[in-house]
């Protein structure tokens, strides 16, 4: 089974690296988690990925589900309590995860 590849990036990079990001979309297993501020926004698959996803998932899929939930509800909690001292920040743009 292919793994799937996460990789975040900032909205800065995705708009200069569109063209580039829409083409490594051909890749049905790789994943983008757009971040503004640090904070992850949104999640960039391609149309064949998505149409994988619609026909059922796999255990791959699973486990990148409850990976971004712990990592949204994991900010989601460090901005509601320290407010103050600011949220905890996702590490750099470049960073991939496999899964």
């Amino acid at each position: 089974m292919a793994q799937s590849r996460v990789r975040f990036i900032g909205s800065r990079e995705l708009h200069r690296d569109l063209p580039k990001v829409l083409d490594s979309l051909e890749d049905p297993n790789a994943r983008y988690v757009l971040t503004i501020h640090s904070k992850p926004k949104a999640v960039l698959i391609g149309a064949e990925a998505f149409l994988q996803l619609l026909r059922g998932h796999t255990p791959s899929d699973r486990l990148l589900a409850l990976q971004l939930g712990a990592l949204v509800q994991g900010l989601e909690s460090a901005a509601s309590t320290d407010d103050s001292e600011g949220a905890s920040e996702v590490s750099d743009t470049n960073e991939l995860i496999e899964v």
